[in-house]
């Protein structure tokens, strides 16, 4: 009789264990995000910026902290940039094209306002501060001006090169945030703001990243 107890007793106590480890347990993030990146600061001044856009690839795992927050470190290749004209008179102008691509590592917090069943909806908030560093680049240059050789005519000369190693830093810092709906804690949709608080301009005039944009997350278990 007493084995008996026993083990009633040890089913009552693993049990509860068992379904908290099964509702808490980590799990892996997939990121995607679709954005407009752009520049701001200083370095800007006199142009007229153009929608840029860009994509983010990430992947990341989600701790539990309590029911409702959670820590979310997340590792993204992420493309910034910029794209904007200058204009000096109707047929004279310099625009640029700065396409940036950076891996980043995020150390998110994300918190779940709503259902807490394991399969429920609601709102979900995540915020966090981002460390990348620049990988690769590529700058276009369209230069618009009088044609020495017929000063009644224009002439189009186009550059290209690489920012990182003539005036742009490599290393970028700041936060991101994001605020989604999410679905059975399977699937989150949302919008993202993202800002610089790092100078990566290496000469005069300040320039810090800044992006707006659409992100899907995908929240899974281990499958084997």
């Amino acid at each position: 009789m007493s084995s008996y107890l026993k083990s009633i007793f040890l089913f009552i106590l693993l049990v509860p264990m068992c379904v908290l480890g099964q509702k808490y347990k980590p799990k892996k993030i997939f990121h995607l995000e679709a954005k407009s990146v752009r520049f701001s600061g200083e370095g800007t001044g006199g142009e007229s910026y153009f929608f840029k856009p860009a994509v983010e690839l990430g992947i990341g795992l989600q701790y539990p902290i309590t029911a409702r927050a959670s820590f979310s470190p997340q590792l993204a290749l992420s493309q910034r940039g910029y794209h904007a004209k200058t204009n000096f008179s109707d047929s004279v102008y310099v625009d640029r094209t700065i396409s940036l691509n950076y891996l980043d590592f995020s150390p998110n917090v994300e918190i779940k306002l709503g259902s807490l069943s394991e399969y429920g909806g609601g709102l979900t908030v995540w915020a966090g501060p981002y460390f990348g560093v620049g990988l690769w680049d590529n700058s276009t240059y369209i230069n618009r001006g009088p044609n020495p050789l017929k000063p009644t005519t224009y002439v189009t000369t186009t550059t290209s090169g690489e920012s990182f190693s003539r005036d742009l830093r490599r290393v970028d810092m700041g936060f991101k945030v994001g605020l989604g709906i999410v679905s059975q804690n399977f699937v989150s949709l949302g919008v993202t703001y993202q800002a610089g608080i790092l100078n990566i301009a290496s000469g005069s005039g300040a320039l810090y990243n800044q992006s707006l944009g659409f992100y899907l997350r995908v929240y899974f278990d281990d499958v084997l």
